[in-house]
């Protein structure tokens, strides 16, 4: 018995309409929007948004701390779980710089306060079909109250 298309398109259309909220929620307009859905995913603990914001094989690299020169380096998807496993409702974030070197491409320093430490990130964003995406960041670590 050969398939009919036209009684395929009722269903694919409604997986097509089912699915395009969802997909518009994760397609950050700009840097900015893109870094907003970071922090929210960091306060909630929702890992499923910091994936769709993260590139999988993206590189996150943390600078040691007491002046180190040493750096580790690791796939987004090796630690995204363990940034939304501590969820943390106070988290703030604020752009302190950003620098556009091509219209889809975007460095931005963050200074993140989450979990009782304040970060400063450097991110390289890219604009991809799905929207703004985070492809390398590079991070430093300080305590709030100062102490080392």
């Amino acid at each position: 018995m050969p398939l009919n298309p036209l009684r395929l398109l009722p269903a694919c259309l409604a997986v097509l309409l089912a699915a395009t909220p969802a997909t518009a929620a994760q397609a950050p307009s700009s840097p900015e929007q893109a870094l907003e859905a970071y922090v929210g995913g960091l306060r909630s603990g929702r890992v499923e948004l910091l994936q769709g914001l993260f590139v999988p094989d993206g590189q996150f690299c943390t600078l040691a701390a007491k002046k180190s020169p040493a750096v580790d380096c690791q796939r987004f998807a090796d630690v995204i779980g363990n940034w939304a496993a501590q969820p943390d409702p106070a988290a703030t974030g604020r752009v302190l710089d950003r620098h556009d070197a091509a219209p889809s491409m975007s460095a931005v320093t963050y200074e993140l306060h989450f979990a009782g430490d304040r970060y400063v990130d450097q991110l390289l964003l890219y604009r991809t079909p799905a929207g703004w995406r985070v492809v390398a960041k590079t991070t430093t670590v300080s305590p709030e109250n100062g102490a080392q």
